[in-house]
């Protein structure tokens, strides 16, 4: 076990740092992010292991379903260690955990091969090309699909995990992220957020913003009717429904899975 050590009141404390310390806020980014990871695997590396097993000989809707069923599940403190094995493969120890990792990460940013319904997920047939994106836009302007079925259906508090998990055990990171939604997920204001034409993910509303073309827009978002007085503002509230606004509910569930 690893002890970061950090002096108070003129005396030194070995106790591990919480999850929230000020401390962290005093610190380079780099080295705060190091230090939270490693104190937080560290209070909990004698807890009983997180199991996963995924057979790599079997479909990818098969492979796939079993990374949404440990996702999904209830399970708490995702810092504790892992016991991931690959079947089918001689790869074991960090091999598998960077693998699995990988794959979760990918599918995370491309999409899964299912389909919901009524809060229940279906798996598409083998062979099907079809997928369920999580996350919809151009890279580097990703924003969380706006379909209600997909909330409905926990599957942004299942992305949550997916990332703060990555991230607690040193895996892959989801890029492309658009940076406003970036800055919400992160705590900051929808009024603060820096938000560009391109963050808009349906293309036919950002034709319709861009341009300016807005009147039933704003009447369907209960915003006013565009004037000369209030174009600049309307077009940036326009943005920040468009993306923030449409979004709140899959980035408060993305929130709420990152608890470690």
């Amino acid at each position: 076990m690893t002890l970061y050590i950090v002096p108070q009141q003129g005396h030194l404390d070995d106790s591990p740092l919480p999850f929230n310390a000020t401390e962290f806020s005093k610190m380079p980014k780099s080295t705060a992010t190091e230090v939270f990871r490693r104190n937080l695997l560290g209070q909990r590396e004698e807890m009983a292991p997180l199991r996963l097993s995924i057979d790599i000989r079997e479909d990818v809707d098969k492979q796939e379903m079993a990374i949404i069923g440990f996702y999904k599940s209830r399970q708490t403190k995702w810092s504790r260690p892992l016991r991931w094995t690959l079947e089918g493969d001689v790869t074991t120890g960090d091999g598998v955990t960077r693998h699995l990792f990988s794959l979760t990460i990918k599918n995370l940013q491309h999409g899964f091969h299912i389909r919901c319904s009524n809060s229940f997920i279906y798996f598409v047939p083998k062979g099907n090309s079809n997928i369920t994106l999580l996350f919809e836009g151009q890279q580097d302007h990703l924003i969380p699909s706006t379909s209600q079925i997909l909330v409905e259906s926990d599957l942004f508090l299942m992305a949550g995990r997916m990332m703060g998990h990555s991230f607690i055990h040193g895996g892959p990171c989801l890029s492309g992220l658009c940076p406003a939604v970036i800055h919400v997920l992160l705590g900051g204001n929808m009024d603060t957020a820096t938000i560009q034409l391109e963050d808009i993910a349906d293309l036919d509303i950002r034709q319709t913003v861009e341009l300016q073309d807005v009147t039933v827009l704003a009447l369907t978002w209960d915003l006013p009717g565009v004037t000369v007085d209030n174009r600049k503002w309307l077009f940036y509230r326009m943005l920040q429904m468009a993306v923030i606004g449409r979004t709140i509910r899959q980035i408060k569930q993305i929130r709420e899975g990152f608890v470690p």
